[in-house]
């Protein structure tokens, strides 16, 4: 699934006006957060994530200096519905691939 091309492209850029109950500004940790709560708690509601960027990630993907990587454990920073299992403090590379298994368990990126 590529789920670069799901994740956010808004109206504006040129697309056909669409409906949604619910607009996610961003595909950080919060938007990819507030889509799988949206999905549990309200599954009749539709939204959409807009993203400005090319992928999901927001900060994680923004920073790419040499190092980057949390400054609070992951095991509270994590998601609650995806405990994180890995080191406590964590690369932004492993921060994506977490993110992006979210996504794809979740069927986010649709």
């Amino acid at each position: 699934m590529n789920v670069e091309a799901k994740v956010g492209t808004p109206a504006a850029s040129g697309g056909d006006v669409q409906h949604v109950d619910v607009l996610i500004a961003g595909a950080g940790i919060s938007g990819i957060g507030s889509a799988y709560h949206l999905q549990q708690q309200c599954p009749g509601k539709s939204y959409l994530i807009l993203e400005m960027k090319d992928t999901f990630g927001g900060t994680w993907d923004t920073h790419k200096y040499p190092g980057v990587r949390s400054d609070s454990d992951l095991y509270t920073f994590g998601y609650r519905f995806k405990p994180w299992v890995g080191a406590p403090i964590a690369s932004a590379e492993e921060i994506l691939k977490y993110m992006g298994e979210v996504i794809e368990e979740n069927g986010i990126g649709q």
